[in-house]
Order: structure tokens, then sequence, then C-alpha cells
């Protein structure tokens, strides 16, 4: 079995390595038109990756996204972070790279100001990890790729939250992302 090798990168520390491998790595998980970028609506401020390291420099076989953003909950603004383009190369799924990433997101969001986590997905893993659904009205910015289309409000069935620091999530009141989903 292959060695892993985890890491996070700051954003702005992305070398054109990096963004070259998590561009591969996206593109060969999601059936979404990335256009060849290392994220799909907009840039995040942290990436987790996990490397394969057998071969050499090493593959890029995990990846993990988060956002740390402020959103309104009715009135109260409430610093979250949103966890985004979770993938793993097909050969190495089902060894817990995902669940390590997330794992390792969700410590470093437990050190922040973050309440909650928050993600859009229905994999078993964000169960397994506490998530549980929100069905909240939910203000957003709608894109398609990089194109900002238009705010929508509505619930989301894909909307997914984690309590990180004890407080409970009011599953009535609206949220407003303040922005584009994760």
């Amino acid at each position: 079995m292959s060695a892993i090798r985890y890491q996070y990168v700051e954003e702005l520390e992305l070398d054109r390595h990096n963004n070259t491998s998590i561009a591969r790595l996206i593109a060969d998980t999601y059936r979404s038109d990335f256009s060849g970028r290392s994220y799909y609506q907009n840039r995040h401020h942290r990436r987790y990756l996990a490397w394969e390291t057998q071969s050499g420099e090493g593959q890029l076989v995990g990846h993990l996204a988060v956002s740390f953003r402020a959103i309104t909950m009715g009135e109260a603004l409430v610093d979250i972070i949103g966890i985004g383009e979770v993938a793993v190369a097909a050969a190495f799924r089902r060894r817990g790279i995902a669940r390590t990433l997330l794992n390792n997101a969700l410590d470093d969001a437990r050190q922040s100001t973050a309440r909650f986590a928050a993600l859009f997905g229905e994999n078993p893993l964000y169960q397994q990890a506490g998530f549980v659904p929100a069905h909240n009205p939910l203000t957003l910015v709608e894109m398609t790729g990089a194109q900002t289309r238009e705010i929508v409000t509505g619930p989301n069935r894909y909307f997914m939250v984690l309590a990180l620091a004890g407080d409970s999530w009011d599953h009535t009141t609206p949220v407003d992302l303040a922005g584009f989903a994760f």
C-alpha cells in the first residue's frame, strides 16, 4: 500500500504545480466542467491535500477546499467554514483519504472562530462525520462555473451543517451565505 502525505496550503501559496495537480484531480473526479481550473466557482482560503509518496515526487490523490466566511442566520452574523471540492483519485478511494482530509479541516476549524462547518453534498461520509441536512431558506449567489447568474432563495436539499463549538443550528431561521456556494 502506498504511503500518503497530508498537508494544507493557503490559497495564496499555491504554486503552478499544486494548481495543475488539483485541476487534474478535479477534472478526473467531477462531471461538472471546471474549465481546467483548480476551483469551480471561486478561489478558496485553504486547500487540504493528500499526496501518494511512493512514486518519487508524488501524485496528488486527495483534495478538499475550505472557505472561511461570515454568513447571516436571521439577524446574527456567524463565522463558518465552507467545505467544497472534495476529490479522491479513483485508484485511492476507500482508503480513508477523504475522511482524513475532512477531519484535518474540521480539527483546524475548531481552533478558529467558526461556529459551524457547512457543505453541499450527499455522500455518507459527511453524515458519518456528524453533518446533518439543513433545510433552511437559503440565499446565495447562483453561479455557473465562474460566472455569476442570479441571487436565489429557497431550501437546498444538498446543504449540510455541523456544529463546531457546541452551538446548535437553527433549522428554521433564514440563512444568507453572503456569496456563492462552496
